[in-house]
């Protein structure tokens, strides 16, 4: 079982939960983080230590205070800590239950579990841990069933390109200029605004902004 576990959660109370659901099966050391930034700071002295944590227990949405902060969302930090320490096992605690989210985590985060908060939240998390422990994937009933939707929107990998091209900054102008530089067709500028008029359309968006906000709130983006 794990020795050496870290949460990230910016709620008291819930930390407590967690804590005091965790310690009643584990007689794992258990530290907790408020802030993804310092959730970052533990990771590294802990590696710097010479033990760092085997299991990060996550949100995905952090209030956050006054100071300056460098990462703001459980996002951000799963892919950081990943860059900083990629064999630690990551479970999702979150109330986020949106299924193309979910995909994400799975498909691109390489996340280990994930489990909705609710009545049986913290019970699902114990079922998780110990999943996760002997190297299984786990997923709480939720969450199991948005990876089971068939119906949710997929983008078309031509379609991922404009759209990271249009959240770098790049104009209908430039994106077709790249497009010809990297041989990807259809390049034409009028191509190109059909296929993002379209993705507005699908996502019920006015306006570029709106597009790129919902699909990088969906998880859909990197």
């Amino acid at each position: 079982m794990f020795t050496k576990i870290l949460i990230a959660e910016d709620r008291d109370n819930e930390n407590l939960g967690i804590v005091s659901a965790v310690q009643e099966f584990t007689n794992a050391q258990i530290d907790t983080a408020q802030f993804c930034d310092k959730t970052i700071l533990k990771i590294k002295a802990a590696i710097n230590e010479g033990n760092p944590y085997e299991l990060l227990i996550s949100d995905l949405s952090f209030t956050l205070d006054y100071k300056k902060h460098t990462i703001t969302t459980g996002k951000e930090l799963i892919k950081e800590v990943k860059k900083i320490q990629p064999d630690i096992k990551v479970i999702v605690f979150t109330g986020e239950k949106k299924p193309a989210i979910i995909k994400s985590f799975f498909a691109n985060q390489k996340i280990d579990g994930y489990v909705c908060k609710g009545l049986y939240g913290l019970s699902e998390l114990i079922k998780a841990i110990t999943a996760v422990d002997q190297n299984t994937i786990y997923a709480c009933p939720v969450s199991k069933d948005a990876l089971h939707q068939k119906n949710i929107l997929k983008l078309e990998p031509y379609e991922l390109q404009l759209l990271k091209l249009l959240v770098q900054g790049y104009k209908q102008e430039e994106i077709s200029q790249y497009l010809i530089e990297n041989d990807i067709a259809p390049y034409s500028k009028r191509s190109i605004e059909d296929r993002i008029r379209k993705l507005r359309d699908d996502f019920n968006a006015k306006t570029n902004i709106q597009l790129i906000y919902t699909v990088n709130q969906l998880g859909l983006i990197d």
